[in-house]
C-alpha cells in the first residue's frame, strides 16, 4: 500500500455496491489506500495524462462518490466509473471515465467529455435490457436552466442512447414490465413546463409523451409514482407555487399505450384543490395500504379570518375509495417543531389549536365560536431541552412520547372527562409522530 497526501487524494471516495467507501469527512488523518484504489487513482492519471485534475461529485442521489464500483454488464466483475474536472484546450468541464480491471490491473476503457462542470447524479437501472443496467447521470450545465439527463449504454465501450432536459427526475419501473422508465420534468423558463416519460420502445429509448405543468410552477419538491386506486398508476409531482405555496399535479399512467396522460379527475371523483400554503406535506401512502394519498388543507376552526402566516391549517390525506375522494388521515402538523398529530375522527371540525406565544406550546381544544371562548383543553403538546428555562411552578404531568437530539417531546392530558372526545395517554403517543 502507499500513502498519498494530494488533496485530490484525500477527497477520493470510492463506493461500490458492497459498500466499500473513503470519506474524506470520516478521516481524522492522511489515509493509507488498499492496493485496488491506489490502482484505480493510478489509472485515471495515466488516462488523462496529468495530476491536476479535480475528482468531481454528485450532488445528490444514491451514489455520491468521485468513483462508483458497480458491476455493469453483470458479469459478476466490478467497472468503475470516474468524474473529475479537467481542463482540455483551455476549456475546464467535467469528464467521465469508464474503468475495467484485467488480470488484476485497472486501466480506463474510455473518457468521455461530459456537459458543464458539475454532475447533478448517477444512477443505474434496465431501461433497454433487463439482463444489464444502463448509465444515467444528470449533468448540471452552468447558465441553463434546467440539467441534462443522458442515458448511456455499456457494451465493453459506453454510447450515448437518449438525452432530455430536466429539473427534477424520477427513476422507476413505473409499468412494472422489468424495465425501468424515467421521468423528466422540466421548469417553464422559456419553454412550458411538462412532465414527460421516457422509456424504451420498439428498439429505442424515446419520450413518448408529455403532460403540461403549471405555467405559474417554480419547483419540485417530489416526484413519486405508484397505485392511486386499484387498477390506475399515476405519477404525483409536488411543485412549488411561489415562495409560499404549493400544489399537486398528476399523471395517470396508461400501461397499454405506454404513455401518460392529465389525470381524468372529475371521472374519478377528485373535485378538490390541491393548492396549499407552504411548508406543508407531501403525497404519500399516509395509511400504509399499497396506495398514495393525497393532501388537502384548510384552516382549522378559528383561523378562518387570520393571515395566511398567522393561520393554523388542518392536513387531510385523502385517497380514492369506491369512486370518490375520502379522507383517510386529517392532522395539525406543526413544522416549526418537527412533528404531527392525526386528530380522533370526533376532533375534526370541533377540535381547535390553541398556540402559546411564550412556550410554543399547542393546546387542543373544543371550539367554541372562536378561540377565546375555546378553553376547555383536551391535549398539550410541547417541546422541550435542557437549556429551556424550567418553571418550578409547573404541577402538570407530561410524558414524553419521542426524542430527537436534545429535544423531548412530550404531551400532557388534563383532567376531566368529555365523552366522544376524551383520550388516553397510550392514543395520544400512537396518534404522534415526527416529521420525516
Amino acid at each position: 500500500m502507499r500513502l498519498r497526501l494530494t488533496a485530490a487524494l484525500l477527497a477520493l471516495l470510492l463506493t461500490s455496491c458492497s459498500g466499500v467507501s473513503l470519506r474524506v469527512d470520516e478521516l481524522l488523518s492522511p489515509p493509507r489506500l488498499t492496493a485496488e484504489q491506489s490502482a484505480i487513482y493510478d489509472a485515471i492519471e495515466t488516462a488523462v495524462g496529468t495530476n491536476s485534475f479535480k475528482l468531481k461529485y454528485p450532488r445528490r442521489g444514491d451514489y455520491l462518490s468521485a468513483c462508483v464500483l458497480t458491476d455493469l454488464d453483470r458479469d459478476g466483475t466490478d467497472e468503475a466509473i470516474a468524474f473529475y474536472e479537467l481542463t482540455v484546450n483551455g476549456v475546464t468541464s467535467a469528464w467521465m471515465s469508464i474503468l475495467v480491471q484485467k488480470d488484476g490491473v485497472w486501466k480506463s476503457r474510455q473518457e468521455l467529455p461530459g456537459e458543464g462542470a458539475e454532475i447533478d447524479f448517477i444512477d443505474f437501472a434496465p431501461v433497454d435490457r433487463a439482463d444489464h443496467n444502463n448509465i444515467i447521470v444528470g449533468w448540471i450545465v452552468a447558465g441553463q436552466e434546467s440539467m441534462l439527463c443522458k442515458v448511456y449504454d455499456y457494451d465493453e465501450t459506453v454510447s450515448l442512447q437518449y438525452e432530455g432536459n430536466y429539473n427534477e427526475c424520477l427513476i422507476q419501473d413505473v409499468d412494472r414490465n422489468g424495465l425501468s422508465e424515467i421521468v423528466l420534468c422540466t421548469v417553464g423558463g422559456s419553454r412550458t413546463p411538462v412532465m414527460s416519460l421516457v422509456k424504451y420502445r420498439s428498439g429505442r429509448i424515446v419520450r413518448t409523451s408529455e403532460v403540461q405543468m403549471p405555467s405559474s410552477m417554480t419547483g419540485y419538491a417530489q416526484l413519486v409514482c405508484g397505485q392511486l386506486t386499484s387498477g390506475l398508476t399515476a405519477i404525483c409531482a409536488d411543485i412549488y407555487l411561489g415562495n409560499d405555496g404549493m400544489t399537486t399535479r398528476i399523471a395517470a399512467l396508461d400501461t397499454q399505450k405506454s404513455i401518460i396522460e392529465e389525470l381524468p379527475g372529475e371521472e374519478l371523483g377528485i373535485y378538490e384543490s390541491f393548492d396549499r400554503p407552504t411548508p406543508t406535506l407531501y403525497c404519500r401512502d399516509i395509511n400504509q395500504d399499497g396506495q398514495i394519498d393525497l393532501p388537502v388543507v384548510r384552516r382549522m376552526p378559528g383561523y378562518e379570518k387570520s393571515n395566511e402566516r398567522d393561520a393554523l391549517y388542518l392536513t387531510q390525506y385523502k385517497s380514492i375509495i369506491d369512486g370518490s375522494l375520502q379522507t383517510v388521515a386529517s392532522m395539525a402538523v406543526n413544522f416549526s417543531n418537527g412533528y404531527r398529530f392525526i386528530l380522533p375522527e370526533s376532533w375534526v371540525n370541533a377540535v381547535t389549536v390553541r398556540r402559546q406565544s411564550d412556550t410554543g406550546e399547542w393546546r387542543f381544544v373544543l371550539y367554541r365560536e372562536d378561540l377565546d371562548r375555546s378553553v376547555t383543553e383536551l391535549l398539550r403538546i410541547r417541546v422541550t431541552s435542557p437549556s429551556d428555562y424550567q418553571d418550578k411552578f409547573e404541577t402538570a404531568e407530561y410524558r414524553t412520547v419521542a426524542t430527537k437530539g436534545v429535544n423531548s417531546y412530550e404531551i400532557h392530558i388534563p383532567d376531566g372527562n368529555y365523552p366522544g372526545y376524551s383520550i388516553s395517554y397510550e392514543q395520544a403517543e400512537n396518534l404522534f409522530a415526527l416529521l420525516d
